[in-house]
């Protein structure tokens, strides 16, 4: 497991080295116009790896148990951060984020999202062998996950709600849960979401245009970015679309001018860090002896693995656009934060189980 552990710092260093490099390159252009300092979220975003390194380090030495003896209550936490993010942020259209000093602190819901994590694989531990007990399961897990999602989707949140539910769902079918279960689940989850996008103009609008091949400015932009890379590309800094044609470029549509830039070599380069960044971790997850242990690590890595295949899915026209950001790369606090200190659980997680080995 050791060269394992360093294969993934490794792999950290790198998705983070390449995500800093092609964020200057993603942002330079609209920093310079709205800030006149080209270098504006480059820097910032320099200040939060740092931030989420220090924390990568800080909590590789924190015992991961602690997490399953105070699950319950760090998920009730997560909630009370989630209102308290209702009560700052009256003033603007969507209450997703912690704000202070007029400033947005945190965005809660990347918070709820590992307390639901650490929260799901305590149950599965101490609940493995009655996991298909209704009763259990109705009065257990249910409540608890249902309302940290509703606070999400009310946010409004639809697309980090379905992630969400899209990683715990996968942890309990890992688990073992009778696959009835999970559809019990789903349907009416989908059809909540139906009504939703129904209701609400422009989700109705952007479902229609992504249904109906209809390209809206982010997604026509992405597409023809990543078309008019080529096998190697224009190289850095020599994105068309970058320059007003593609909204968010340096948050949502990393992947697009990584295409422009890179060319396929580029887009081909991401998805091999990405392949070997899911690898190690699973050769690491096969080796955590504990219940807890395993599913807190299947839910971290399951983190980074679907939303970077969302990003890519909505980066080239497979799913409506969501506004996910791609891991280690996109411009973010909280998003690069917290990430970089999920990975701190995992190296936990990895020496903790290398010294139970060396103690037998």
């Amino acid at each position: 497991m050791n060269q394992d552990i360093r294969n993934l710092k490794i792999l950290i260093f790198l998705l983070c080295s390449v995500g800093i490099i092609s964020l200057f390159s993603a942002s330079s252009a609209y920093a310079a116009s709205r800030f006149s300092d080209y270098t504006y979220f480059f820097n910032n975003q320099i200040v939060r790896l740092a931030i989420g390194l220090l924390l990568l380090v800080m909590v590789s030495f924190i015992d991961y148990r602690l997490y399953r003896k105070y699950s319950k209550e760090i998920l009730i936490s997560c909630w009370a951060l989630i209102l308290l993010g209702y009560l700052t942020s009256q003033h603007l259209p969507t209450s997703r984020g912690f704000i202070l000093f007029g400033r947005n602190i945190i965005s809660t819901s990347d918070v709820a999202k590992f307390g639901a994590i650490i929260f799901l694989a305590s149950f599965i531990e101490q609940n493995k062998k009655k996991i298909n007990d209704f009763k259990i399961l109705f009065l257990e897990l249910i409540p608890y996950i249902a309302l940290t999602l509703l606070l999400i989707f009310f946010q409004p949140d639809m697309s980090t709600t379905f992630t969400i539910g899209l990683i715990l769902l996968s942890m309990v079918y890992v688990a073992g849960i009778n696959t009835k279960y999970i559809l019990y689940t789903i349907l009416p989850c989908i059809s909540i979401v139906v009504v939703k996008i129904l209701s609400t103009e422009f989700q109705r609008e952007r479902f229609l245009n992504w249904f109906n091949a209809v390209g809206d400015d982010q997604s026509s932009g992405s597409l023809l970015a990543l078309s008019s890379g080529g096998l190697i590309g224009n190289g850095l800094d020599g994105s068309i679309i970058k320059k007003g044609f593609l909204p968010a470029a340096h948050t949502d549509f990393m992947l697009p001018i990584i295409g422009e830039e890179f060319g396929f070599l580029g887009i081909a380069f991401i998805f091999i860090l990405f392949f070997l960044f899911l690898y190690h971790s699973i050769k690491i997850i096969q080796k955590i002896q504990d219940l807890f242990g395993f599913f807190l690590a299947l839910g971290i890595v399951l983190n980074i693995i679907i939303y970077f295949l969302i990003n890519s899915a909505y980066s080239v026209g497979i799913f409506p656009t969501t506004g996910l950001p791609l891991p280690f790369m996109s411009y973010g606090g909280s998003h690069i934060i917290l990430t970089l200190s999920s990975m701190g659980i995992i190296l936990n997680l990895a020496r903790s189980n290398i010294n139970k080995r060396n103690s037998i």
